[in-house]
């Protein structure tokens, strides 16, 4: 299903299920003065879902640019029907090595830590605190102030709250779907010092004017909600660190 997140920004909200719970794919869609912006290209598993969501939003208009936040299949497993299909298309690797990590045919590298202008619109790529792998880039879009999350600040989510924003679930997303997600998919957080993490979440927001979060694998975080989101986080990171690594 399409969320219209702000007045520019639509989550293309994909769900499968993950065992009793289900797990976002998310794909988001960024118009900018008639031209159409993804980050990330989702799965190609999801493919069909996608292009019906695409076809619900956009209709029959090209995609301009795919930014990708990171390399793996469940971000950029739909890039080369994407190539194909919109051969104007311009395509954004996070990766300083985009052959390395199979993305040779990029046409831009992000800096990580940099700003670009892409279709005349200016994002910023940023050091993610937590990331699944290396070449891996939070993504944050002046005009409308949504921080393109990837893998961090994610959760599984019963079936019934797909598509819904953090916000919008009765209650909250719980804690335990939180820790439950960050634990199977950042397999290095029970090797951390939890104090360490917060500090470095609280200088990305000083420096970025967030208006929502926006995780590939998550329900979208809305300003409002930050603070909610945040402890129940916290105190997920809190409880994988005191799991021992052999139980994971």
């Amino acid at each position: 299903m399409s969320v219209q997140l702000t007045e520019d920004v639509t989550w293309l909200a994909e769900s499968y299920p993950h065992g009793e719970k289900h797990l976002h794919v998310s794909v988001y869609l960024v118009e900018h003065d008639d031209s159409y912006i993804l980050v990330d290209s989702g799965s190609f598993y999801h493919r069909e879902q996608i292009d019906a969501q695409l076809a619900e939003t956009i209709g029959d208009a090209p995609v301009d640019a795919l930014v990708l936040s990171h390399a793996d299949l469940p971000h950029s497993g739909n890039v080369p029907e994407f190539r194909d299909r919109w051969p104007e298309l311009t395509l954004v690797s996070s990766s300083g090595s985009p052959a390395v990590v199979g993305l040779g045919h990029a046409d831009v590298t992000a800096e990580i830590g940099g700003t670009m202008d892409i279709c005349g619109r200016t994002f910023s790529f940023v050091d993610p605190p937590l990331a699944d792998i290396q070449h891996s880039t939070w993504i944050f879009d002046h005009d409308s102030g949504v921080l393109f999350t990837a893998d961090g600040f994610g959760n599984y989510h019963a079936p019934e709250h797909a598509g819904e924003p953090f916000g919008a679930v009765d209650g909250g997303v719980p804690t335990a779907d939180i820790r439950d997600y960050h634990r199977d998919a950042l397999r290095w957080l029970c090797y951390v010092d939890p104090a360490r993490i917060d500090p470095a979440v609280d200088a990305l927001f000083e420096d970025l004017d967030v208006s929502v979060l926006a995780p590939t694998h998550g329900n979208p975080i809305e300003a409002a909600d930050f603070p909610e989101y945040r402890a129940r986080l916290w105190a997920a990171i809190e409880e994988i660190s005191r799991t021992d690594p052999h139980d994971l």
